[in-house]
């Protein structure tokens, strides 16, 4: 067996709900042991100002036209990072060898070659004193990747931890959904579209509240399927469909006019079929592997399980945490990064070719 490093993961979604950290032991093969899992919420006035920075950037030009109040998010977030590792750190009482910092995207553009990711890494190391890396997406986007996703190794070698049987697709439920498919040493990724994204937005917006807790304000309207259907001839869902997303591809403007409760009803059908016609298209594969929030919306499960006519389990079910794979999986590439192990691969970001990633800082 090859040396088992032990990394601390940093991720912070699109819902900008706070952070989720992971403590990870691992070789960056098929040794996987999941020590620690943590999660730091954001307090409500940095979460708003941060979202608000977000929503109004559509290029790098605005970052550099509002870098003073950038440089003071990005230096807020980093605190808010520093925070949470001091206390996992603590909780877990050992030596970690690096941390797997991901940042908080601030915006997605692979086809402009670029994707930016909120964070301080130099600061992170100075004041943790640990190696750090960071910038886990440009590498793949300079050799023609989409950047994303990036989960999809570890999705593959947590399989195999498991002994789940194959094919299985391993369905995350994030502001954007993505997927996994594995069987035996094959494996796919791909961006699905919308996963939280377009009924949090909706709902933050109208009644100020996070989100459809368990999908009961979903379960309570009624599905306007004129919409479902004008809808889905017209979008990214026939032109872009083999791209990585950023949140900003997706509005809710079609469900103008409808009340709320049928609103949010006909946003949550909507991302359970975009989603089941991804899945849908892997026809040899019966079970579906579910991380992510999204994964909590019964009603959103209750929608894809009757479209797709799979078995859809709760990655809970196998005994890991599904709240925190992608705080576990940066953690895990990471340790890959580290030991310039490929990361990403032409199956799964579309990359030129299989490649390493990650940028090492070590300023203590």
């Amino acid at each position: 067996m090859e040396k088992i490093y032990t990394a601390l993961g940093l991720m912070s979604g699109t819902s900008l709900d706070g952070i989720d950290a992971s403590i990870v032991r691992s070789d960056g093969e098929k040794f996987i042991n999941i020590e620690e899992n943590q999660y730091y919420k954001y307090n409500d006035t940095f979460r708003e100002q941060l979202r608000k920075f977000i929503k109004g950037c559509y290029d790098k030009e605005y970052i550099n036209k509002h870098n003073k109040v950038y440089n003071d998010l990005q230096k807020q977030l980093t605190l808010y990072h520093v925070e949470i590792s001091k206390k996992i750190i603590s909780n877990y009482g050992s030596k970690i060898d690096l941390v797997g910092f991901h940042g908080q995207t601030i915006i997605h553009r692979p086809e402009k070659g670029y994707s930016i990711q909120m964070g301080d890494a130099q600061l992170l190391s100075k004041i943790l004193k640990q190696n750090v890396i960071y910038q886990f997406r440009q590498k793949d986007i300079d050799h023609k990747g989409q950047g994303a996703p990036l989960t999809s190794i570890y999705h593959y070698n947590l399989s195999k931890k498991l002994n789940l049987s194959e094919p299985i697709i391993f369905l995350n439920i994030g502001g954007i959904s993505n997927l996994t498919y594995i069987n035996k040493n094959e494996i796919k990724s791909q961006d699905t579209g919308p996963g939280n994204v377009l009924m949090d937005e909706y709902i933050q917006k109208v009644k100020n509240q996070k989100f459809d807790k368990d999908g009961f304000i979903a379960s309570t309207g009624k599905i306007n399927k004129l919409i479902i259907n004008e809808s889905t001839k017209n979008d990214f869902y026939n032109t872009n469909k083999k791209h990585s997303f950023d949140k900003k591809d997706f509005n809710y403007s079609f469900i103008r006019g409808l009340n709320f409760e049928d609103a949010v009803a006909t946003l949550t059908y909507y991302t359970a079929k975009i989603i089941s016609d991804f899945l849908n298209e892997y026809n040899n594969t019966k079970k579906i592997v579910l991380c992510g929030g999204g994964r909590k919306n019964k009603t959103l499960i209750k929608h894809m399980k009757n479209l797709t006519l799979k078995e859809i389990v709760n990655i809970n079910d196998f005994g890991v945490d599904g709240d925190y794979i992608e705080s576990q999986a940066f953690a895990y590439l990471g340790i890959r990064s580290f030991l310039k192990k490929k990361i990403s691969f032409p199956q799964t970001t579309k990359v030129s070719q299989s490649i390493t990633g990650g940028e090492l800082v070590k300023n203590y």
